[in-house]
């Protein structure tokens, strides 16, 4: 039986840019004109090559051996410090970076890309190499001169790693309990004091230098979030010697053994303020949407890496004498095909949707015209909670269907599948957790601009299903019903804006938009190139997924009354 390595899909990958996310149009860009779509696809082929060869390799160790705590410094698995160095030289710490600091500032697509393929090899590595991406655009976007020429080049050449810094133990998603302080010196830096908790890559040995971005509390600063400044607090000082700020312990994780989780202690570490005092969360926008992407990319990576497993191992595997001449592989039986088909339904469409999202941020960032930025910055917006949600949830169902089909040889570790499903389960609880994705879909996402926002994503599905062609009556059919239903949830929701039964039903909400989306993908990937195996996929979705949105939608309107009619006492440990 073969232990397989990761293959990036790249057939697939192609198809999208080609028909769905199309680069071509990136590159005609202004910001992007530096970078034509051949000098992308040559990146991203090479990237391919990269996860395959070099960092999936590191994967198995990065499980079993970890990262460590040793006399007060990370250390991490074999192999990482070295390939760090190796894609670093090679420009692989600069894709994100601006070109005039010696970045080579890709479109947020192909990093997107990038992101889910590194990932799909071994997420832990690549939080490794990718981390310094969201802190550069915080960087690019609100640092100073002195910042940006300090700070990117050497996050671009490597030679700094960096990390966000937001945490701690009382504050988790209520960012406005943070407590870190942070006190203005007569020089114009800060001194910051406090500890910070689930700190990703807070502490390693890939560099020596690591400049924290760091979210804390002014002596001034109001109550609540609007009193929370950023700032960039790096771990050695000018001269080299320590800042005040160390790695007191590692979180011991149920997976991602390989990246290292961080309690800091910052005690009096100097750095300096990125923007104005009372601007900290919002500047962190600059970065929310790439982490977000990449959160999304890494669930697309992991069901990717899920998916390829199981189509090898059912192939390789034989049981069951269906026939009259032994045992057959295990794909000859029904429900094993039938697994195969839900996995990749929810892989490749949220790979669709993922890249058509990235796609349009580019225009947010980019595009000629202030008002179609708008328009795609908001519809980015719109995407990002269904792509976080989604991508996180199919990264632990693929992987566990694919356990599922490994049977006994899935549970242990010699296949790498359990793996898969461990390092996954984080996903949908980092960068927001999913349940927070739900209510922020619903209140700010609907409800901020009264539905102006849904209804241009409605439009874009009632414009593909325009296009449809006539033998795909069904599948426009199913989704049409879906959309409607999506529509009658949103009428009902917009009318309980902030009410207790829009927080209940935020979740189901959440799951509808998700079906009527990755719905959309496949029909338009259908439209685009009908292959056999894509319609009957899109097929599949249409008449095993689309129908369950009709259940959603009255699941919605049924509100929140049995939830608001139980109290503390309901729910006492026995």
């Amino acid at each position: 039986m073969t232990t397989m390595s990761y293959v990036a899909p790249l057939s697939e990958i192609e198809f999208l840019l080609r028909s769905i996310a199309p680069l071509k149009e990136i590159s005609k860009l202004e910001a992007y004109a530096h970078s034509d779509t051949e000098t992308a696809l040559a990146v991203i082929e090479e990237g391919a090559k990269i996860a395959r060869d070099v960092i999936a390799p590191l994967n198995t160790q990065a499980d079993t051996i970890g990262a460590r705590l040793i006399d007060g410094a990370v250390i991490t698995p074999p192999g990482f410090k070295d390939t760090y160095k190796k894609l670093a030289a090679d420009g692989w710490t600069s894709l994100a970076v601006p070109v005039d600091y010696d970045g080579q500032a890709l479109p947020q697509l192909v990093n997107t890309i990038i992101a889910e393929m590194f990932a799909g090899a071994s997420v832990a590595f690549q939080m490794a190499l990718l981390t310094g991406s969201p802190a550069a655009k915080v960087i690019a976007a609100h640092g100073d001169e002195t910042q940006k020429a300090q700070w990117l080049p050497k996050i671009a050449s490597g030679e700094a790693a960096a990390t966000i810094v937001i945490t701690e133990p009382q504050a988790g998603s209520d960012v406005g309990l943070i407590r870190t302080k942070a006190q203005a010196l007569e020089d114009g830096t800060y001194a910051l004091s406090g500890s910070k908790i689930f700190i990703s890559q807070g502490d390693h040995d890939l560099t020596h230098q690591i400049i924290h971005v760091v979210l804390a509390r002014t002596a001034n600063g109001a109550a609540g979030s609007r009193g929370l400044s950023l700032f960039l607090v790096p771990k050695l000082k000018s001269d080299g010697s320590a800042n005040g700020v160390r790695a007191m312990r590692l979180e011991h994780k149920m997976g991602l053994s390989g990246s290292p989780t961080c309690e800091m202690s910052f005690d009096q570490a100097q750095g300096t303020i990125v923007g104005r005092e009372g601007e900290g969360l919002r500047n962190l926008f600059a970065m929310m949407n790439a982490m977000r992407l990449d959160v999304a990319a890494q669930g697309v990576g992991v069901a990717s890496a899920a998916l390829r497993k199981a189509l090898v191992y059912v192939q390789e595997r034989k049981q069951g004498n269906i026939g009259k001449d032994g045992p057959v592989s295990i794909i000859q039986h029904p429900d094993v095909r039938r697994l195969l088909i839900q996995m990749r339904c929810w892989t490749d469409g949220l790979r669709a949707l993922l890249y058509t999202a990235a796609w349009w941020e580019d225009q947010a960032l980019a595009a000629a015209n202030m008002d179609q930025r708008k328009k795609a910055a908001a519809l980015v917006g719109f995407l990002l909670p269904l792509l976080k949600a989604g991508g996180s949830e199919a990264a632990f169902n693929v992987s566990s269907q694919a356990l599922q089909l490994h049977g006994g040889h899935g549970y242990v570790r010699d296949h790498g599948v359990e793996q898969l499903l461990r390092d996954s389960r984080v996903f949908a609880i980092y960068e927001g957790a999913n349940t927070i994705q739900a209510n922020d879909l619903v209140m700010r996402k609907l409800g901020g601009d009264k539905g102006a926002t849904y209804q241009g994503f409605c439009d874009m599905v009632q414009a593909e299903m325009t296009a449809s062609q006539q033998g795909f009556s069904d599948i426009t059919t199913a989704l049409n019903t879906a959309l409607q239903a999506l529509q009658r949830a949103s009428t009902y929701l917009l009318e309980h804006i902030g009410s207790e039964d829009a927080f209940a039903a935020a979740p189901l909400y959440l799951q509808l938009c998700i079906d009527v989306a990755v719905g959309w993908m496949w029909l338009k990937m259908i439209n685009a190139e009908p292959d056999d195996s894509r319609l009957l996929h899109a097929r599949w979705f249409a008449e095993h997924v689309l129908p369950e949105t009709t259940l959603l939608a009255e699941r919605i309107e049924k509100g929140a009354w049995i939830i608001a009619q139980t109290k503390p006492e309901n729910f006492q440990a026995w």
